[in-house]
């Protein structure tokens, strides 16, 4: 709609022009009304109107001084149509001055009217059209140069006529706006409110990413953008992550690069917002993110290897299904990558490891992982490990082992019983091995204090009772129908130490091997 403001100090007059039109159909709304030209600063201060039709003969301020206020104070941005009771060449010649539209005498007619009308609106519609397009390109052109700025190849003339629009700003930081989101349409269209918002606001400040991301908006910050908003840096980001969080559905992560002093330095910020978000993983803050608040020192590229025996601190926490202990594992495990510097890309590589290692824990006795698919979709296997924070990452482990210790819970529980049988048969085939609840567990993949705790809840007893017991039973049938020396069965049984095995067999027995035999003798004599 087109803006219009009428003037005139006939209360009448004004209320017929109001009736005389249909204002709407032709593309207008009156905006305001006022009876003399001072009345009508005062409106057009407040509205801004687009067209003015304005009466000549007014008390206090006339039209034509009207004009001529309007002419030296708006140029060719508002246009005016004067009316007049009678025709003088004298005001002819003023309104041409002062760039008038028109010039309409009284009575009005309506038909005049609406051709001097719809001249103006075809006018108006053309220019705005115009001047958006030579808007769009001198944004285009500012984007280029505040792209060259940001890359650091920018000759001395961009850099002059970006600041020339900076104005007298002296500090300058780089903000990396991202839209974050598992579904790349979400994350691009989130992208595009991002930065149809910015630019509303903030146009000549507001530049795509160069570097092919969908989901990336860059955004500069001056002091004197900050003194007119009456905020510190730190007030407008969080202002703007609220604002812009508001609009769309994907997540923001802003990343506030260094401060420079001088626009040619401004690359440095650019580049540094990439760095600030390399070293997100470290970060315990989140999702805004300072390069004054991030350690920027040296990586280490190198395994530091003691992470092996924390992913396996973890690993029997799960098989154990201390839950409990799970968090502590999992902090200590980013903890240790923290202290050492490891380079993100190394924790990746580790991570993955990890990853992986659990699930074959959970599947080893599967051939086919895809079985539990929407299982297998967990954050802590989908996530860029790196684009997270610290803490993040350590929830995403959390919930991944919390699932993995039940998941395992949950099999063993199932493949309890047909464990125990093939540990039964084990055992009675290799009894007078050396055998452990170790060496069962990794024979037949279990932990081993699960393996014990099913194993004396299935049979009543502990292993090594049941152990004892099938020794001692094996004994007792050597005892009776061979002559080996009672330390020689002891080590055909499992014992290398035949003290011991007397002891346990007369605990078992309620007598020494020696008596068992002797009585066992004489009762198959009197047979």
């Amino acid at each position: 709609m087109i803006n219009v403001l009428i003037v005139d100090d006939e209360p009448f007059i004004r209320q017929g022009l109001l009736l005389l039109m249909d204002w709407n159909a032709m593309g207008f709304q009156i905006c305001g009304e006022a009876s003399n030209g001072v009345q009508a600063l005062e409106c057009i201060r407040a509205v801004k109107p687009d067209l003015v039709i304005s009466d000549i003969k007014m008390p206090e301020m006339d039209g034509m001084q009207l004009a001529k206020i309007i002419y030296e104070q708006y140029g060719g941005e508002m246009k005016m149509v004067l009316l007049s009771g009678f025709y003088e060449f004298e005001y002819a010649k003023q309104a041409i001055k002062y760039q008038v539209n028109d010039y309409i005498l009284k009575p009005i007619v309506k038909d005049e009217l609406q051709q001097v009308l719809e001249a103006f609106r075809d006018f108006f519609r053309e220019r705005t059209e115009e001047k958006r397009h030579q808007e769009k390109q001198e944004q285009i052109v500012l984007a280029q140069h505040v792209q060259s700025i940001l890359l650091g190849t920018a000759d001395e003339d961009t850099v002059d006529h970006v600041q020339s629009l900076y104005g007298t700003a002296t500090r300058y930081r780089c903000l990396m706006i991202e839209t974050e989101s598992e579904q790349e349409k979400q994350q691009t269209e989130g992208c595009l409110h991002v930065e149809a918002a910015l630019n509303q606001k903030y146009a000549g400040y507001v530049l795509k990413s160069f570097t092919g991301e969908k989901n990336r908006v860059l955004h500069i910050v001056t002091d004197l953008l900050l003194k007119q908003e009456a905020v510190s840096l730190e007030q407008y980001v969080t202002r703007l992550y609220t604002e812009l969080s508001r609009i769309q559905s994907a997540a923001i992560a802003i990343y506030a690069g260094r401060e420079v002093n001088r626009l040619e330095e401004l690359h440095e910020s650019y580049y540094s917002c990439g760095k600030i978000k390399s070293l997100r993983f470290f970060s315990a803050y989140g999702p805004i993110y300072y390069f004054e608040h991030m350690d920027t020192g040296v990586f280490n590229n190198q395994p530091a290897g003691r992470e092996k025996q924390l992913f396996d601190g973890l690993i029997r926490a799960i098989e154990e299904h201390r839950t409990e202990d799970i968090r502590g594992h999992a902090q200590a495990v980013f903890q240790f990558f923290l202290e050492e510097r490891i380079e993100p890309g190394i924790v990746g590589i580790h991570l993955h490891y990890l990853a992986y290692t659990l699930l074959g824990l959970v599947n080893r006795d599967d051939s086919d992982l895809s079985l539990d698919g929407e299982w297998m979709q967990s954050t802590f296997l989908q996530e860029n490990y790196a684009m997270l924070s610290m803490e993040e990452n350590i929830d995403n482990l959390c919930e991944f082992s919390y699932k993995c210790a039940e998941k395992l819970k949950e099999r063993q529980k199932w493949n309890a019983m047909g464990v125990l049988a093939r540990v039964e048969a084990y055992i009675h085939e290799h009894y007078m091995d050396n055998i452990s609840l170790k060496l069962l567990g990794e024979q037949f993949y279990m932990n081993s204090a699960y393996l014990g705790q099913i194993f004396k809840k299935h049979y009543g007893v502990s292993f090594s009772d049941y152990l004892n017991q099938i020794r001692i039973e094996e004994a007792t049938r050597l005892l009776r129908r061979t002559d080996y020396r009672v330390y020689e069965i002891a080590v055909m049984v499992g014992y290398r130490d035949s003290d011991y095995f007397i002891n346990r067999f007369e605990k078992i027995r309620g007598e020494t091997p020696a008596q068992y035999r002797k009585r066992a003798q004489a009762m198959h004599t009197a047979d």
